[in-house]
Parts: structure tokens; C-alpha cells; sequence
């Protein structure tokens, strides 16, 4: 899924298609009003949709032909060799997962964030999500009405399977930290997650808090 990712889809498909080798790569994006689609067609097959990265997923896996799938947001790179470990989890008997998550920025505060992926609470989608295309449909996809679609969908796939964490870890942007403050970004976290297991409909105020940093 990708919004007006100019700056940063270039990288990561260029990482996925001469480090992963990939058999399908679909881009979904989100009515984007800058280069983001352009670029990305010179690599790839790019579909349009409404924004939304629910949405946008949803589309990107009714398209998609094979019976994994993964899930990667357009600021993220896998580790080396990361389809490879998927296959094998898949292989000995898994059917969904995620990856652990680096930050791009080594500062202390985000290091110690990074710390908490290696449990099944911090499950998010800049993880990068990867399932089994019943498991995913026995699900019925993402939820569109979700404020946290990431979050949902984890919780979901829990009551059906156990989702395996990779050891490995994914590299993600930590430009909404670094553009908003590593602890304020965590503290506006922490409080719409807290009131949305509360049962609080969040979405506009996440809507307000949620700066969209490019």
C-alpha cells in the first residue's frame, strides 16, 4: 500500500526485487498527487484505489495470484533473505507471522521500542504481516472500518492460528517519530491504542493526532 511515497518506494522496491526475488511484487496506491505510482510502474504492476491502507491491501491481495501473502508498507525493507525464512516457516507448518522491527534511526528511545516487537501485544503492520491466502480470506481480509487495521487484523488471525515472530527484523521508517518526538509519538500511541481496546471508536481523533509526515 502507498500515499504519496516518492521519497521512499524507489528504495523499497529496488531492495525487493535485487535482494528478495520476489515471484509477484503489487503496488496499491492511494490516489497519490505526487510521483509515487510513476516510479513504482517502472518496477512493478501498480493498481489505484481510494485511500486507505485497509483498503488498499484488500485490493492488493484480491489481485494477487499466489497463496502467501505478505504485507509491506512502501517505508519498509525486509531482512536478507526474508521471503527465503517465510517459505520456511510456511514449510514447517506455519500459517502466518511477522517479523521483528528495526527502526532506521538508533536513537536509545527507539531501540528500546524496537525491543518490544519480539512480543505478540506489539503486533503492527510496519512488521511486515505474511499469511496464507485461506487463512487470510477465512478472515475476510482486513477491516476497512478498523481505526487500526494492523491491530484487528492481529487479533483476529490469533483466534484461528499462532502467528509465528521471526527473529529477524524488518527496517522501517522513523520519520513520524523523528518528525513528531520519539516520546510524544509513543505517548499518542500508546493513549488511541489503550482507548481503542477500551472500545472507543478513535478514528477521528486519530485522524487529528496522526500527522501524515512524508
Amino acid at each position: 500500500p502507498a500515499y504519496n511515497e516518492e521519497k521512499t518506494i524507489h528504495s523499497t522496491l529496488e531492495d525487493l526485487f535485487t535482494k528478495q526475488a520476489p515471484e509477484e511484487v503489487i503496488v496499491v496506491d492511494g490516489g497519490s498527487i505526487d510521483q509515487t505510482a510513476a516510479i513504482a510502474r517502472k518496477w512493478t504492476t501498480v493498481l489505484e484505489s481510494r485511500k486507505g491502507r485497509a483498503l488498499q491491501m484488500n485490493v492488493g491481495a484480491r489481485h494477487a495470484t499466489g497463496d502467501i501473502f505478505l504485507f509491506l508498507h512502501a517505508d519498509t525493507r525486509l531482512p536478507e533473505h526474508g521471503l527465503e525464512k517465510i517459505m520456511r516457516e510456511i514449510n514447517n507448518g506455519s500459517e502466518a507471522g511477522r517479523f521483528r522491527m528495526c527502526f532506521d534511526d538508533r536513537s536509545w528511545l527507539l531501540k528500546m521500542y524496537e525491543s518490544y516487537t519480539r512480543f505478540h501485544f506489539f503486533s503492527y503492520g510496519d512488521q511486515g504481516f505474511f499469511v496464507k491466502r485461506n487463512v487470510f480470506e477465512t478472515l475476510a481480509g482486513f477491516d476497512e472500518s478498523a481505526p487500526f487495521e494492523d491491530i484487528d487484523f492481529y487479533k483476529r488471525l490469533q483466534q484461528i492460528t499462532n502467528p509465528v515472530i521471526l527473529r529477524d527484523s524488518v527496517i522501517t521508517s522513523a520519520r513520524r517519530f523523528c518528525g513528531v518526538g520519539c516520546l510524544k509519538q509513543k505517548i499518542i500511541n500508546i493513549v488511541l491504542v489503550s482507548l481503542y481496546y477500551a472500545g472507543i471508536n478513535v478514528f477521528s481523533l486519530k485522524e487529528k493526532l496522526y500527522q501524515e509526515i512524508r
